[in-house]
């Protein structure tokens, strides 16, 4: 009887840690910073709060060992790779304004303690679509795979978003094809 409640217990706690892996709560919040292509400081009930742009990854503008990493593995120069993240990062100033109002969808804390969240322009747009779309981003990948909050219908639209830009030459697909089709692998 012991262990028959034992797995019981496990099973609901299972369930119920499956279902918070995309539990998503909505605020409205302030954009106060844009500091790269994918990482945004808003004001959210009353505090700053970094947000990681979930789902994308835009070319790295600050000395990291990702860009080191991704320079040598595209074989560019680090200040290549930063040109591009500066190109991202304009892009991204040209949506997100100091003073916006825009909604944020919050699924939980990454890894470096950063809210990851899906933001949403005063038109309805989603901000992470977008920027892919507009080829200035790559879907995120964790060692090669969908992130485990992203959900997976999100996970596909940015796939096919990313396509359309890679194959319309839009955005830095158009002047650095090569390099974005090593970062977006």
């Amino acid at each position: 009887m012991r262990r028959f409640k034992l797995a019981l217990l496990y099973l609901v706690v299972l369930f119920f840690a499956s279902s918070l892996s995309f539990a998503q709560f909505s605020y409205q919040a302030t954009i106060l910073k844009v500091s790269d292509g994918d990482t945004v400081w808003v004001l959210m009930d009353g505090r700053r709060v970094k947000l990681r742009l979930l789902g994308i990854d835009t070319p790295e503008k600050f000395k990291s060992k990702k860009l080191v990493r991704d320079a040598q593995e595209c074989g560019v120069s680090q200040g290549y790779i930063k040109n591009l993240g500066q190109e991202a990062t304009h892009y991204a100033k040209s949506l997100l304004h100091k003073g916006q109002k825009v909604g944020v969808v919050v699924y939980g804390t990454g890894h470096y303690g950063r809210t990851l969240a899906l933001i949403y322009l005063p038109d309805g747009t989603c901000y992470n679509e977008r920027i892919v779309r507009d080829g200035y981003s790559c879907v995120y990948k964790y060692r090669g795979q969908k992130s485990k909050e992203l959900p997976q219908d999100e996970w596909v639209r940015l796939n096919q978003l990313l396509e359309e830009a890679r194959k319309n030459h839009v955005g830095l697909w158009g002047k650095y094809y090569n390099v974005m089709e090593c970062l977006c692998r």
